[in-house]
């Protein structure tokens, strides 16, 4: 585990990035956000270094701006936001309009699966101009000199490598890394003269820009009933029309879907649960749920698109279990009489 100096100089570094450095698109918080997510999805839990490719920054990025090429204005399909301060859109932005266009499509899911072909060339165009700037770029201030404090930037090579220590500091400071970049990238889209237009004084942008609409899961209903034996993950009710599928690991905790994460509930479990994890009981049902019917799972979900992999979902599993125990969050539990309590490590054992 780096040292406490280790992750304070992290940080310090992290705000100087932000305050400092010198941009002239979204792409650099985009890349620190992407960063975040594939270090968690790694599983690096300690001073390890961390090997991330272009192709799985670009999907990352996808998953950013997917809905951020779509128009701000109902009034108007031209009012795609300008996400670069130069002349012209932010090419990613194009790439993803392209695709949207050729696709015939604003659904991800959709797009995605329709055209695999389509779909990997924009992932390969997306991977070329992240490499070409903003991983470049991203540890320059505006006076061109590069403080490689994150990982050295290699032109002739397809991968980053996260600098020993510095994959664990963006996983335990996800969500303080992850709000800052939100709020400079939203003031920076306020801020460009040619989105002024658009705005009004009560627009929330922040919402528009990170706040997505989450796929519809309603499809996946007959994926996962039987692997419950039609009943609620949490209660054990039988589901008849009240069923409603529920993010294991919360979405406002990792706010990507992975299919292997959905359970079904009833609506009383679902609501009451909200944003908190399960308790440690079903943290091992899940795992075991996954063991017995991952393959099925992913077979099926597929075909409609969903990220599926098994892996991916367990490891972002452990990462937000370990991130509550270490900072001692309540877990939810579907007993009336407790509702939530401290997590307890014992009971992850």
């Amino acid at each position: 585990m780096p040292t406490a100096d280790f992750q304070l100089n992290f940080l310090r570094r992290i705000q100087w990035l932000l305050e400092s450095s010198s941009y002239t698109s979204t792409y650099k918080f985009a890349l620190l956000m992407a960063t975040v997510n594939l270090a968690i999805e790694s599983g690096v839990s300690d001073d390890r270094k961390c090997r991330i490719s272009y192709q799985q920054l670009a999907e990352q990025f996808i998953q950013f701006y997917w809905i951020q090429a779509l128009p701000f204005s109902d009034q108007s399909s031209d009012s795609v936001l300008r996400q670069s301060s130069t002349k012209g859109q932010a090419s990613v932005i194009n790439s993803i309009l392209s695709l949207q266009n050729n696709t015939k499509t604003t659904s991800l899911t959709i797009a995605r699966t329709q055209n695999i072909k389509l779909w990997q060339s924009t992932i390969k165009d997306i991977a070329s101009t992240i490499k070409k700037y903003p991983a470049k770029y991203l540890q320059s201030a505006e006076d061109k000199v590069s403080r490689e404090f994150l990982y050295i930037y290699d032109s002739k090579s397809n991968v980053i490598t996260l600098k020993p220590g510095i994959a664990y500091c963006f996983t335990r400071f996800s969500r303080i890394i992850n709000k800052l970049c939100q709020q400079y990238w939203t003031e920076f889209v306020r801020k460009n003269h040619h989105n002024q237009p658009y705005f009004s004084n009560d627009v929330d942008l922040q919402q528009f820009l990170f706040h997505q609409s989450r796929q519809s899961l309603k499809v996946l209903e007959s994926i996962l009933i039987d692997t419950q034996q039609g009943q609620c993950f949490y209660c054990h009710k039988n589901l008849k029309n009240n069923i409603e599928v529920d993010h294991f690991i919360p979405w406002s905790k990792y706010p990507i879907d992975t299919t292997h994460n959905f359970v079904l509930t009833d609506h009383s479990c679902n609501n009451s649960k909200r944003d908190y994890l399960a308790e440690e009981l079903f943290y091992e049902k899940w795992l075991e749920r996954n063991q017995q019917h991952g393959h099925t799972i992913e077979q099926e979900a597929k075909t409609i698109g969903f990220i599926t992999n098994q892996q991916r979902s367990e490891t972002i599993s452990q990462w937000a279990y370990q991130i509550a125990v270490e900072h001692e969050d309540l877990v939810w539990s579907p007993d009336s009489s407790i509702r939530l309590r401290p997590i307890n490590l014992d009971l992850l054992l």
